[in-house]
């Protein structure tokens, strides 16, 4: 019986977290021997400005999956996604394509999170947990069109690879620390993202940290009138209100709920665009 033959080995195409080059071999298609920190550039890049969180709200939850996982090396991908990936995480076009494919396949696998579906041009969206991955797919599911993340400096493999962050810097840890502080007495988590979003649509004005207790309070309070109870299963759970505005929460193992997201529904978008 013939052996298998195995995969060719080549130079790693990445860089470790102090930016030198890697010097090990790999024979993985995406480029990384896994022996180091796996960054597609020796520095980082730049963040760019936060999305419009409200503009989810075009899409809608799907009642089932495009694809089955193992079909995520059959769809094509288009140049679009492969130069949002490069832009974002540096490298080359075989090693983004490798990537974006294997994200797919962990997006169609996990039960997590349902997949959103346009109700003009019927495009697929897959999306990671709070939101920080997300691939869109053509109306029949045959080529990735888009490739979106919310953390540049860090692909889906590296994360679940474990490796850390090279932009979290001593200063920006201080920064996250007072608004940590204000979560104390809270029964649940949430970023500051999310507690800026909920003043700016429901409250009418910009958080700051002069003002971020006033709009944890006035959230707890909008919580209890609109009787809203956190989850205690593990996992996602959402709930929309009576107003419109759907409240989006995380469980995991041995932690309080995280509120991972709020967005507005159609009767919420008219009355946030009104005077």
């Amino acid at each position: 019986m013939a052996a298998i033959p195995q995969p060719p080995t080549r130079q790693c195409t990445r860089y470790n977290k102090d930016g030198s080059r890697c010097t090990g071999k790999t024979s993985m298609a995406d480029g990384w021997c896994r022996s180091c920190d796996g960054f597609g550039r020796p520095q980082a890049a730049q963040p760019k400005a936060k999305p419009d969180l409200r503009q989810e709200t075009r899409w809608r939850e799907a009642s089932a999956r495009p694809l089955e996982s193992d079909e995520a090396y059959e769809v094509g991908v288009s140049n679009a996604a492969l130069n949002h990936f490069i832009a974002a995480h540096g490298g080359d076009r075989r090693a983004a394509e490798a990537q974006i494919r294997s994200l797919l396949e962990d997006l169609l696998a996990a039960d997590a999170r349902p997949a959103l579906r346009h109700p003009e041009t019927g495009r697929w969206r897959l999306r990671t947990q709070r939101d920080k991955f997300s691939v869109t797919l053509s109306r029949d599911a045959s080529v990735v069109t888009g490739y979106k993340v919310r953390h540049v400096d860090r692909t889906y493999a590296q994360i679940k690879a474990g490796v850390p962050s090279r932009v979290a810097s001593p200063h920006r840890r201080e920064r996250k620390k007072w608004f940590l502080a204000l979560q104390t007495e809270l029964p649940f988590g949430m970023g500051v993202m999310t507690a800026r979003l909920f003043a700016r649509l429901e409250l009418g004005f910009e958080m700051t940290e002069n003002n971020a207790a006033e709009v944890i309070e006035q959230m707890r309070d909008y919580m209890a009138r609109a009787g809203i109870s956190l989850p205690t299963q593990e996992g996602e759970s959402r709930v929309t209100d009576s107003a419109g505005l759907e409240w989006t929460f995380e469980v995991l193992p041995e932690q309080r709920p995280y509120l991972v997201h709020i967005s507005w529904g159609t009767e919420g978008q008219r009355r946030a665009a009104a005077p």
